[in-house]
């Protein structure tokens, strides 16, 4: 294994509420690495609350991964264009600031 891809393989991606106060952070192969959940949480919101904002952050660490994959591909010689599976930065960002809003 090379450097690059020691390096590449120990990234981790890591989203957290506008707050702070859920944060969720996965590998590069999209695990769970870890999930953190600050108190006020379970005093304040409900169970499906929770549940939709671990996936939306959640989803927005693993396409920014994927993003990042895309990125080493293409600078690899591949120019793939941006898809489903593996989405551009705008894309990231868009779904960002269309659901972490909490």
């Amino acid at each position: 294994m090379t450097t690059m891809e020691s390096a590449a393989t120990a990234a981790t991606y890591v989203e957290t509420s506008l707050d702070g106060v859920l944060l969720v952070e996965v590998d590069r192969a999209g695990f769970v690495r870890r999930i953190q959940i600050e108190p006020e949480v379970n005093a304040t919101w409900t169970a499906d609350e929770l549940a939709e904002r671990l996936f939306h952050l959640y989803t927005v660490a693993l396409m920014r991964c994927r993003s990042d994959v895309l990125s080493e591909i293409n600078a690899a010689g591949a120019d793939r264009p941006p898809d489903a599976n593996y989405p551009s930065r705008d894309e990231v960002a868009a779904y960002r600031a269309r659901w972490i809003r909490f």
